[in-house]
């Protein structure tokens, strides 16, 4: 994460967010923001029955077109309640894209912040202005457990005095916030992005983690830079292509994320599916059944992760209730509750899937040592081109 320091403490504040994962960007942001924080989300997620909820949660639901006529007429109240909020000095985060998709890339800046901020201004107290901060959220894979974040804040800027009525001025304020954005967001061409995933991966794994002070954003933002040329002569998309083919027929795609295993030999690979098998016969297994049903049922990417991370935040909590009921009617200790979630705890270190890490230990060995020599080699091709 970089520049929270330069984040408003205080004062009216909206936060401008890319949009790649869902409801996934609202809750890392959550956790590291230093202030609260209100969320426009979708207004067909909003059910009466948990109005409640939503409102614990500081949600306000903002209607489309497709949600039909009686619906966008509650968005009259609800940019009332924001306008509210914002004028009381609190911070709304909002998605200018309007759109959640899976990919490396901002889309267009719609014209709603603009309204948004626009709309706001007859609400500030005397003397006050309302800022915008821009920020990136960049994930490697968001649908692998543990997977990484790069999270960079931009300079925010002050709402200019104008209406939602004045065309120029929202066409003046989209475009800056589209500028802002663009730099905080790590760019990746479509027909490129796995081969971005293999050297990021390595970048994480082998890299970053050995040289304290690096800034991930730069060193990444260079890195997107090389994948994305995509011409006859690029021989790390080569080498990436490489790898890619390799993985893809002899063990799971997501083993690209997971490029320190790839050079790990058997014995360590062992300890790892050791400890992996502990981890899911104690109750591993739950999350590997929801998270397999989710993906079945839920055949768009963008959602899968996300959904999987909301339904499992409901289950764990729920089957450590029953467990503790349980041992109390049977006059167990709640202290073997505790040491399980002890052991749930720990499993989550050990993030890669336990196929993979079979998968691994029973491949070929001339194949293992092929992919292993194609990682190193582009383990210093990226350190040359960080550097």
């Amino acid at each position: 994460m970089y520049n929270r320091e330069i984040v408003p403490p205080e004062g009216p504040l909206i936060l401008a967010s890319n949009h790649p994962s869902a409801f996934m960007e609202a809750a890392v942001l959550s956790t590291v923001m230093k202030r609260p924080i209100h969320f426009l989300v979708r207004g067909d997620m909003f059910n009466p029955k948990f109005q409640w909820l939503f409102d614990w949660t500081k949600q306000i639901p903002i209607y489309r077109k497709k949600d039909g006529i009686s619906n966008l007429r509650k968005n009259a109240s609800s940019f009332d309640l924001t306008y509210k909020k914002l004028g009381e000095g609190e911070s709304v985060l909002i998605f200018p894209e309007a759109k959640t998709i899976l990919e490396k890339k901002m889309r267009p800046i719609q014209r709603g912040t603009a309204h948004l901020a626009f709309g706001t201004l007859p609400f500030l107290k005397d003397k006050e202005s309302l800022s915008i901060q821009p920020v990136g959220v960049n994930f490697l894979e968001p649908r692998v457990p543990g997977t990484d974040v790069v999270i960079k804040f931009g300079q925010p800027f002050v709402t200019q005095n104008a209406t939602r009525e004045d065309r120029d001025a929202i066409e003046s304020f989209t475009s800056t916030l589209s500028d802002a954005m663009s730099p905080l967001i790590i760019q990746v061409e479509d027909s490129v992005e796995k081969n971005y995933d293999v050297l990021a991966a390595i970048y994480f794994r082998m890299i970053f983690d050995n040289k304290p002070g690096r800034e991930a954003h730069n060193d990444l933002i260079k890195i997107a830079s090389v994948i994305n040329q995509t011409n006859s002569i690029n021989l790390v998309l080569d080498q990436t292509n490489e790898i890619l083919k390799w993985v893809r027929q002899h063990t799971k795609l997501e083993a690209i994320y997971f490029p320190d295993l790839i050079v790990l030999n058997k014995i360590g690979l062992s300890v790892l599916a050791f400890l992996k098998i502990i981890w899911l016969i104690a109750g591993g297994w739950i999350w590997r059944v929801v998270r397999n049903i989710i993906f079945k049922k839920i055949k768009t990417d963008t959602f899968q992760g996300p959904t999987t991370l909301g339904v499992f935040m409901v289950v764990m909590p729920l089957v450590t209730m029953i467990l503790l009921i349980i041992f109390l009617i049977a006059n167990i200790s709640g202290f073997y509750v505790l040491a399980w979630l002890f052991i749930m705890w720990l499993g989550t270190l050990i993030r890669p899937p336990l196929g993979v890490i079979l998968n691994l230990i029973t491949m070929d060995s001339a194949i293992k040592d092929k992919l292993k020599k194609n990682i190193l080699n582009l383990r210093s091709e990226i350190e040359n081109i960080i550097a």
